[in-house]
């Protein structure tokens, strides 16, 4: 696959959610959001490459990558084109090499990566991953709240409103199932790092909640929580163009990712209590 390939690739899947969208359906975009909680280190562009060419993948690597894990692709098995940066040193950093190096980036290539399924080997190691209990996820969720200078509080709130984000502090609905809670408290948090007060003076609220919910949606996957009954109906993400669909993938891939990412590298209850003594 050349570049520009890549490019048409993204564009039509694009266009492809946009009508869909439009229609009232939302069966591409959770692909593409779950395709972005699988590979939450990829940009949104090349989550939306790969679940446009293998929307069953699970575990992506480059070829090299794989004998390094002691698997080999397979003979015949077609790659999946994503796009890498093209990053070059500075002029004046490359002709004085003891300094630290700045890159930029000039352009991107397509490269290729292959899914597990795609390859034979050694079987891989199991990974420790974010996955586990919700009471532990939640402990942790709760935990980064707070960190990032948010008051949470738990409240009786109206009847069908389970939480709100009132910009410095979240309130939860009393009684929630852990499971619930969790995907509330991604969803009012997404709120809290996305929307500032001009989102929500000239962002039309249907298109903050579907980012919003999208964020949870994206987190809760990645956790292994099956939100899909809940968002499917909620998620209906359109605000008119390519060009504003494309900013919020964006924007929800951004903040799917600093919560993954925060809550991966998070010391656990017991971790915590053992550094206490």
């Amino acid at each position: 696959m050349k570049r520009e390939d890549a490019k048409q690739v993204a564009d039509r899947a694009l266009t492809d959610l946009q009508q869909e969208l439009q229609a009232g359906r939302s069966t591409l975009l959770q692909r593409f959001l779950d395709c972005m909680s699988r590979f939450h280190d990829y940009s949104w562009h090349n989550c939306m490459l790969i679940a446009f060419q293998m929307p069953e993948a699970s575990l992506v690597a480059g070829f090299r990558r794989w004998l390094e894990l002691g698997r080999h692709v397979r003979k015949g098995e077609k790659g999946i084109g994503i796009l890498a940066p093209l990053a070059y040193r500075k002029k004046e950093e490359a002709d004085a090499p003891d300094i630290e190096s700045e890159h930029v980036i000039r352009g991107f290539k397509v490269v290729h990566v292959f899914d597990v399924s795609q390859t034979e080997g050694e079987d891989l190691p199991q990974l420790a991953g974010i996955h586990g209990e919700p009471g532990q996820s939640l402990a942790g969720l709760e935990g980064l709240v707070r960190r990032s200078g948010i008051t949470l509080k738990d409240e009786v709130l109206p009847l069908g409103t389970k939480g709100l984000s009132r910009k410095g502090e979240i309130a939860i609905a009393e009684g929630l199932p852990p499971a619930e809670r969790f995907a509330v408290l991604a969803h009012e948090l997404a709120h809290e790092w996305m929307h500032d007060d001009e989102h929500r003076l000239q962002m039309p609220k249907t298109v903050r909640e579907t980012e919003a919910e999208a964020v949870a949606y994206v987190v809760c996957r990645a956790f292994g929580f099956d939100c899909s009954t809940r968002s499917s109906d909620y998620i209906q993400l359109y605000r008119g163009d390519a060009t504003t669909l494309a900013e919020s993938l964006e924007r929800i891939q951004k903040a799917a990712t600093r919560i993954i990412q925060s809550l991966d590298e998070t010391p656990s209850v017991e971790e915590g209590q053992r550094h206490v003594a």
